[in-house]
């Protein structure tokens, strides 16, 4: 593919800040005068030189296939993912493990880059790449991060643990708290989260130095992967 179709306000306006790909084209509703958002994102487009295009609705459901587009949708050159081998001077990596849905893949993603993860390592299979829904879903974020694709999850932890990082899975039967890891300062980190059904996959949790559980006081398990992720990258 030579060309994505990104949609959402956030996302787009995102794209553009980050500067990783190429913006081609900008379709906006024609109405978009009286959306002080969308009346921001022309501005901050046309600002870049980027061409614009009013269109009605209709046809941006048809350029996006979703109608959570917000009143605009970019035209843009694909995500550059960067080979893992370029990312292993980074203190904090985080791999994502059989996590197949797209919204847990944003919301991890835009949790890492607030909390100041740059790097996100996914599967080459079993997990969604930073697809348009991934990115809406991300608020956009994710378009500052590096993001490498071309390992599979046991191959990442094991260049990982070659080149001197802790492997940390987040898994509910962990024996090591959370909090207690915390207060080990590690220097270099890959953390682990896994899928909500399947969890960490068990080479991973063979070969991890800490398998860590966030304790919870409640009755019910409610932490899904996302939150659980958020609250292991705010501590870690």
């Amino acid at each position: 593919m030579t060309h994505e179709f990104l949609y959402g306000i956030n996302p787009a306006f995102e794209a553009i800040r980050a500067g990783k790909r190429q913006i081609l084209h900008l379709y906006l509703n024609q109405d978009f005068i009286r959306n002080p958002r969308l009346k921001k994102l022309h501005e901050f487009a046309g600002s870049r030189a980027i061409p614009i295009e009013q269109v009605d609705r209709g046809a941006l459901f048809n350029l996006c296939q979703s109608r959570e587009h917000q009143g605009c949708v970019l035209r843009t050159s694909p995500f550059p993912y960067t080979p893992f081998a370029e990312l292993l001077q980074e203190k904090r990596l985080l791999l994502l493990d059989k996590i197949e849905d797209p919204h847990n893949v944003g919301a991890i993603a835009r949790s890492a880059e607030a909390l100041g993860w740059n790097t996100l390592l996914l599967p080459r299979r079993g997990a969604p790449l930073l697809l348009p829904s991934v990115i809406k879903a991300a608020a956009g974020a994710s378009e500052f991060l590096n993001v490498a694709v071309n390992c599979s999850s046991n191959q990442y932890v094991k260049i990982a643990l070659e080149a001197g990082y802790e492997v940390v899975a987040l898994d509910g039967a962990g024996k090591t708290d959370l909090e207690e890891l915390a207060t080990m300062k590690l220097e270099k980190v890959l953390l682990v989260i896994g899928g909500e059904n399947a969890g960490v996959g068990q080479f991973i949790l063979n070969n991890a130095n800490y398998i860590v559980a966030i304790k919870q006081k409640g009755r019910v398990n409610s932490l899904n992967a996302s939150v659980a992720a958020a609250l292991a990258l705010y501590r870690l």
